[in-house]
């Protein structure tokens, strides 16, 4: 009787053995896929020599403007966007950092200059001829000093 629960036992063991594990299920793409973020490389646009355009000349800075042609400093709001000579009496001169500013009052809410390359301590209390472009900087107007020539003491 043992040979016979041996044997039986073999025989299920064998059979168990012998059935094989089922194959696993192909997948199913239903669409091809793809990078879920396209990619773009801009392809260049190329103009003839003809019809491509040089970058304008840069704005002439104007130097030694008589004092008829300079604007006084509480009119500069008005000239935003104008290249044109500034005037009027330096109240303070303050340097942050590398930046260096010339201000014509003391509310810092008006019209200023400011450079990054010079300082003008010199001029503080007088008055003073700054051209250039007048620019919007946080709701004031502005002129970016890049050389020294672009400041003069007033001739009057």
């Amino acid at each position: 009787m043992q040979r016979i629960a041996a044997v039986t036992l073999l025989a299920l063991f064998l059979a168990a053995c012998a059935t094989a594990a089922p194959a696993p299920l192909p997948t199913y793409t239903p669409l091809p896929t793809y990078t879920p973020y396209p990619t773009y490389t801009p392809q260049p646009t190329f103009a003839p020599a003809s019809v491509a355009k040089a970058s304008p000349p840069p704005a002439p800075v104007v130097a030694n403007t008589p004092a008829a042609l300079c604007i006084a400093w509480t009119e500069a709001a008005a000239h935003v966007g104008e290249t044109t000579c500034v005037r009027g009496t330096v109240v303070s001169t303050n340097a942050s950092g590398s930046t260096f500013f010339i201000d014509f009052d003391k509310t810092r809410a008006s019209f200023y200059a400011v450079s990054f390359r010079h300082t003008f301590d010199d001029v503080r209390g007088k008055c003073v001829e700054i051209s250039g472009k007048i620019s919007p900087y946080n709701g004031r107007p502005q002129i970016i000093i890049d050389s020294k020539e672009q400041v003069k003491v007033c001739a009057d």
